[in-house]
């Protein structure tokens, strides 16, 4: 397998974020609701989650009561909402600057680690009901890299926002740790076609530091793509 080639300049950059998995769960549901209460709704978010309508406020939005009249799109409303911030006001990432670096453009295809971990991850054959736990880590991880609907993973709904945001997917608190002791259990195993020698493990390893870092922080995580 030539790298260089499995790794071209052109792939993304991909980010973990420090979230608020609960607050996007229930800004997600309110996006997507078609229904005559969707504007009730998101009032009844930010009546009930003041420091949202705060935040709303701090980054412009005079009014942000009326959802309807706002100019930002929903990728936009999804991560300003949802981030956590750091003392700086900026965007929190998880993780050692080392271990980002190795997530965010991973040596093969568009570079995506988790991408990569889906199509070459397999159950283990070695222990028994492993399928069960082994389709839940695929449905934890697939809610990460292509969240649309709660039922539906088939194409991330979160791209093409204001400024390039692009948000592939999220995971709640309790999510991400039922995903860390999935991932260090025993109920995967490594496709035998896998191209990369070592690519899952290496790939597990350093997505495992990652959901561990956010877990010390009580924090859900959000998945993003930087063209």
């Amino acid at each position: 397998m030539d790298l260089d080639q499995a790794h071209g300049s052109t792939t993304p950059f991909y980010t973990l974020h420090s979230c608020d998995g609960d607050v996007a769960g229930e800004l997600a549901a309110i996006l997507t609701d078609d229904s005559p209460s969707k504007e009730a709704n998101w009032q009844e978010l930010l009546e009930n989650r003041s420091s949202l309508r705060n935040r709303l406020i701090e980054q412009g939005l005079a009014e942000p009561l009326a959802l309807e009249e706002l100019k930002w799109d929903d990728s936009m409303l999804l991560f300003t909402c949802s981030i956590h911030l750091d003392e700086d006001g900026k965007p929190m990432t998880v993780g050692e600057n080392l271990t980002r670096e190795r997530f965010g453009r991973f040596p093969y295809g568009n570079g995506s680690l988790i991408g990569y971990v889906l199509e070459y991850l397999r159950p283990n054959s070695r222990v028994k009901s492993s399928n069960e736990p082994f389709n839940r880590i695929l449905n934890l991880l697939n809610k990460l890299n292509s969240f649309n609907t709660l039922g539906n993973f088939e194409s991330p709904r979160y791209d093409g926002g204001m400024g390039g945001m692009n948000i592939l997917g999220f995971l709640s608190f309790e999510e991400v740790v039922e995903l860390r002791k999935l991932l260090s259990g025993r109920n995967w195993s490594v496709a035998s076609d896998e191209p990369l020698d070592g690519g899952i493990r290496d790939a597990i390893k350093h997505l495992l530091a990652m959901i561990k870092a956010a877990e010390r922080r009580d924090s859900g995580i959000m998945h993003r793509a930087h063209s």
